[in-house]
């Protein structure tokens, strides 16, 4: 069933103009309330909308409409019990938008296990951002309580992205993600792999349970028991996960837990706050990384939880860096070898860690191997009140209670005493240095581990050497009075087909990289003293949204530009 934005949206406007009538509003209200409509209705019409999902509809079904690869379906401003989405296939170049138009989306129910629900589908986006000004166009506002979902995306669901959403106050998840492997096992790992699956810039907060939920807990197998025999489940892996810009506060398990990510997984620039409320044991993570995952987890903002700052399951060759982690309710970072394969890595570079309750980073993994801590500031652990002097145990990087472990530790600043550290303004929470800290160029150079910025995105280093923690700092040898804000620069035409250039006030020495919405580099040029750049991926992009970022000595700065 196709369905035609511009009918759709003129028989809602008679309806609700002929139930006005009915209940005998005076004629200038009426007339008041019918232009707004109508300019609520023509916005709708001019967001180049080829299908509209009407107020009324709740059940969205592809094999009834005639949607094509590229298209755009809107969801017309509305207040809905529910919505379920099945069967959309766009194509990796030409995904299928869906988006809110004319105003606010909101879902609200209490006694149904979801909020929207997407089912068998592919290369899609689902945005709430279908409005300017309008930061979370699509509001989940309340499910029923127990296991429920705010938005649940499964049944072979893959190559998605889904953006500035608000869901609260759902019985379990905000956001599921993931396809269970089945009996038949048309859905386990040798039949199923879940592909780029992008979440981004959305704000979930009072949550039952986690606040995003990615991929099977079980990587390693499940027992179920088919036709009398026991049987052990595979889920599906999953591979390009990205999980960054997301707002997540109040959730009564994991602010966020991702597993089974085999391949390629980045979760970052998150911040999740007052995490893990239920006090359910092992439910009580800042961000859990189950087994089966690994890639990167950096630049999050992690404060006032009952557990773990962050628990770590992963398979190895982990990166953890850039973190912030405030007032954990146990350990600052904790990991353990339920996940682990033997002769596998973890890294933990420039992380500030203050106030957890228990140690700083406790590492319980003896199948690892070739482990490095560096760079971190790890500050007043509660371990140290319970710690004897003769305990092997150590309250900020704690390796001593098991035998075996290979780790490197250095460079790292940790003590009790939060003056000795320099921080700007600890008592609001500003954990940058001053430019008299002992951390500054305290630090290795990790470049060789692709830490070559801090937790703002700015370019680390700026002076000789790495600074401790989180923030990089301008060196204490330099004159900080004399530095500029990197140059301001515009990109054009935007949106453009693949070719556009750089214009800029400045002559200072640039580097500019481009990168797609995963975070892979596409293209580069370093070393530019030009005001005019110009630059040409229309023979690899696809369309859709790609990052520019300029930097120099002072930092760095990004445009976002748009190919068609």
């Amino acid at each position: 069933m196709k369905i035609s934005t511009h009918n759709t949206a003129n028989n809602s406007l008679i309806q609700i103009i002929d139930i006005l009538k009915q209940i005998h509003i005076n004629k200038f209200t009426l007339l008041f309330i019918i232009f707004v409509l109508y300019v609520s209705f023509a916005n709708a019409r001019n967001t180049n909308c080829k299908h509209v999902i009407a107020p009324e509809q709740t059940i969205i079904d592809a094999s009834k409409m005639d949607v094509q690869p590229g298209d755009t379906v809107c969801i017309e401003a509305s207040v809905k019990r529910m919505l379920l989405i099945s069967n959309f296939h766009g194509t990796a170049e030409n995904y299928i938008v869906f988006k809110n138009c004319g105003g606010e989306v909101i879902v609200k129910n209490n006694d149904l296990t979801y909020g929207i629900c997407i089912d068998n589908s592919s290369y899609f986006r689902f945005t709430g951002a279908g409005v300017d000004g309008t930061n979370y166009g699509i509001r989940i506002l309340e499910t029923m309580i127990g296991g429920s979902m705010g938005i649940k995306v499964g049944n072979k669901s893959t190559n998605y992205e889904i953006d500035h959403i608000e869901i609260a106050n759902v019985g379990f998840a905000g956001i599921m993600a993931k396809t269970d492997p089945k009996s038949d096992l048309s859905s386990n790992r040798d039949s199923f792999t879940q592909y780029q699956s992008i979440f981004h810039d959305n704000y979930i907060h009072n949550t039952g349970g986690e606040g995003i939920y990615i991929g099977h807990s079980f990587y390693n197998g499940m027992l179920s028991t088919v036709d009398g025999k026991e049987i052990t489940l595979y889920p599906s892996a999953l591979k390009g996960v990205r999980v960054f810009k997301n707002r997540i506060d109040s959730t009564g398990w994991d602010g966020i837990q991702v597993g089974s990510a085999n391949e390629d997984c980045e979760i970052f620039g998150n911040s999740i706050t007052n995490y893990g409320l239920s006090a359910e044991p092992s439910q009580q993570s800042g961000i859990q990384i189950n087994p089966g995952t690994t890639g990167k987890c950096y630049n999050n903002y992690i404060a006032n939880g009952t557990g773990n700052g962050m628990s770590v399951f992963g398979l190895g060759n982990n990166d953890i860096y850039n973190n912030i982690i405030q007032d954990a309710g146990y350990n600052g970072i904790f990991l353990d070898d339920r996940g682990t394969i033997a002769g596998s890595s973890f890294n933990f570079f420039n992380n500030t860690i203050v106030n957890p309750k228990a140690d700083g980073i406790r590492f319980y993994s003896v199948l690892s191997k070739n482990n490095k801590f560096h760079n971190n500031i790890i500050l007043n652990p509660g371990s140290l009140l319970t710690y004897s002097k003769y305990s092997k145990q150590n309250p900020y990087i704690n390796i001593g209670a098991k035998t075996g472990i290979d780790a490197i530790i250095s460079n790292n600043f940790m003590d009790s005493n939060f003056d000795k550290i320099q921080f700007e303004d600890v008592r609001n929470n500003n954990f940058k240095l001053m430019i008299t800290s002992p951390a500054i160029e305290a630090g290795l150079d990790l470049s060789n581990f692709g830490v070559d910025s801090d937790f703002e995105f700015k370019a680390r280093p700026i002076g000789r050497n790495y600074d401790l923690g989180a923030y990089q700092r301008v060196s204490a040898t330099e004159t900080k009075l004399e530095t500029k804000p990197v140059a301001n620069f515009a990109v054009f035409p935007n949106p453009c087909n693949g070719k556009f250039e750089i214009s800029r006030e400045e002559t200072s020495t640039v580097n500019v990289t481009i990168h797609n919405i995963l975070g892979k580099v596409v293209q580069t040029s370093k070393n530019s003293t030009d005001k005019n750049l110009k630059f040409d991926i229309s023979g690899l992009a696809s369309n859709g949204k790609y990052f520019v970022t300029i930097s120099d000595e002072n930092g760095s700065s990004t445009r976002t530009i748009i190919i068609q």
